[in-house]
């Protein structure tokens, strides 16, 4: 089946990776002596790890923020450095192996494809670092929200996303100006609907999936020739 799309974003996030938000709070929990729900409420609740995967703060006073915040609810658990919180907020993620056939798929096919992602330095450089396949590349185009300085739904990174693949196929093209890329010829999966939807509000095709057989499902709906999921 023929397909009109000519460049794909994939999420990272239960995409290309599943992660275990549990674990890493757990793992943070436990250099300090608190709580699971501690460490989410420090984390997530006031809008901290957003912050970080916005690129507004440093991992420094990122780390320092939930220093300041678990000395208000246990005494001293010896020291707790930076690169201590951040490799425990980063050993939460593995690999989603069916996807490493179906990325090589597309790229055989001469398919541009792009990690889209709201993420921080710290998870980029841990997922990158582990040898994973499916993270091995080349992926034409990488954008990332602390990067980018601005995270999904927010209109910024979608932008910089459109101009970013517009300019790959440019390249691809031999810069023939007489073909720009519009933005319904971008096929974008994510696990969160509202990241979809914003997609979609620019003009992109979209749909909201999980890494695997409902990825595998999308594309094939959309004419990709990529291979099923295996059933051993």
């Amino acid at each position: 089946m023929a397909t009109d799309i000519r460049f794909v974003y994939f999420d990272l996030g239960n995409i290309l990776v599943s992660f275990d938000r549990d674990r890493a709070n757990d793992s943070v929990a436990d250099l300090f002596g608190g709580t699971r729900e501690a460490s989410d409420e420090i984390m997530h609740a006031g809008g901290l790890q957003n912050r970080l995967e916005t690129g507004l703060i440093t991992d420094e006073e990122y780390a320092q923020a939930i220093r300041d915040a678990y000395a208000t609810l246990v005494e001293p658990n010896g020291l707790v450095t930076t690169g201590d919180i951040m490799r425990a907020i980063s050993d939460m993620f593995t690999p989603i192996e069916s996807m490493v056939a179906v990325l090589q798929s597309l790229r055989d096919a001469s398919v541009p494809i792009g990690i889209l992602s709201n993420t921080c330095a710290a998870h980029w450089n841990w997922v990158n670092g582990r040898g994973w396949d499916v993270m091995s590349g080349p992926f034409d185009v990488q954008v990332v929200s602390y990067e980018a300085r601005s995270m999904k739904p927010d209109q910024g990174i979608y932008k910089t996303a459109m101009k970013l693949a517009g300019e790959c196929l440019a390249i691809g093209r031999g810069k023939d100006d007489n073909e720009v890329l519009r933005p319904e010829e971008i096929l974008f999966v994510d696990d969160r609907q509202e990241n979809v939807d914003a997609a979609r509000s620019h003009g992109w095709t979209a749909e909201v999936c999980l890494g695997g057989e409902q990825a595998i499902d999308v594309l094939r709906r959309h004419g990709f020739d990529v291979p099923l999921a295996s059933t051993a």
